[in-house]
């Protein structure tokens, strides 16, 4: 009988702490405006390829990890996010895994096609990537406009209204 009021107690509790994050996460944002650089990622076969930091539209790039609690929280938010804005934002979820096999595991073999890997290390290294999540919104002529630490809620109205704040700005 314990057993069924604990299990009950942490399904409760956990469908409240979802609730909360959901509604009001707080938007952790620094402007930036130092240059942004070019970044080597490993897609989903296993081939290198480069994400120009000018590309000449904005980009999201978002360091993240299987192991990292908030990361795996937060992440369905920004696929939803980046669903939702592929006509104007590149967004590159760059999983700091070692191996694709957890990162195939987290996304059940669906892997959404923005889902890339940073093979070395070097990216998170070149941003200065502190802490997980961490994401950097590129502007069009490759500088970063913003940087966002910590875990977000990328499909709450107030990070839509910052992220059309920062891509209307020049």
């Amino acid at each position: 009988m314990l057993a069924v009021v604990q299990l009950a107690l942490v399904v409760v509790c956990d469908r409240v702490d979802r609730d909360r994050e959901r509604a009001a996460l707080p938007v952790r944002m620094e402007r930036r405006s130092d240059p942004a650089h070019d970044l080597v990622v490993e897609g989903l076969g296993g081939g290198q390829f480069v994400v120009p930091a000018r590309s000449g539209r904005f980009q999201l790039v978002h360091f993240w990890a299987t192991w990292c609690p908030p990361c795996r929280k937060e992440l369905p938010t920004l696929l939803e996010m980046a669903r939702r804005n592929r006509h104007r934002l590149q967004v590159w979820a760059v999983s700091t895994d070692r191996e694709w096999a957890a990162v195939r595991r987290f996304h059940h073999g669906d892997m959404p096609s923005i889902v890339v890997r940073d093979p070395t290390g070097e990216g998170s290294r070149t941003y200065g990537v502190s802490e997980l999540p961490d994401s950097y919104l590129i502007g069009p002529q490759g500088r970063i406009r913003a940087r966002f630490s910590g875990a977000q809620n990328w499909s709450a109205p107030e990070m839509d209204r910052i992220l059309d704040r920062l891509m209307l700005e020049r």
